[in-house]
């Protein structure tokens, strides 16, 4: 009986749990490189500031669409770098599992950023 509930049980785990959940995070770093000691923002939460480098690693919750971050500093313009997403391979795992797709779908992870290190440059005002 224990073998048996045992197995029923990784059959509904994997069964009902999708491949980009099992695998990916829902998060995903980017290092963005540029002008010192400034604030990069998504809309308006502030991700992080570069350091004395001018690198900053912030981390971007995965989505669907491609986001937009702004990048300002005092006496400079505000800078926009678009992080585009894409399909995440990993998700074609999930096969024919409508529920799988779904879970995917919904926490954003059949996709993933295309580019995990971004230049930029700011013009002075």
């Amino acid at each position: 009986m224990k073998t048996k509930n045992l197995l029923l049980s990784v059959v509904m785990l994997f069964g009902l749990s999708s491949c980009g959940t099992l695998f990916t995070s829902s998060n995903q770093y980017i290092t963005l490189k540029g002008e010192p000691n400034a604030k990069v923002y998504d809309k308006a939460k502030l991700l992080g500031e570069t350091d004395a480098d001018g690198e900053a690693s912030v981390k971007l919750k995965k989505s669907l669409y491609s986001k937009k971050l702004t990048i300002k500093k005092e006496g400079f313009k505000n800078e926009e770098v678009k992080v585009d997403a894409l399909f995440n391979p990993i998700s074609v795992i999930n096969l024919t599992n409508v529920i799988a797709w779904a879970v995917d779908l919904g926490t954003g992870k059949c996709c993933k950023y295309d580019e995990s290190d971004i230049v930029f440059s700011m013009e002075k005002k």
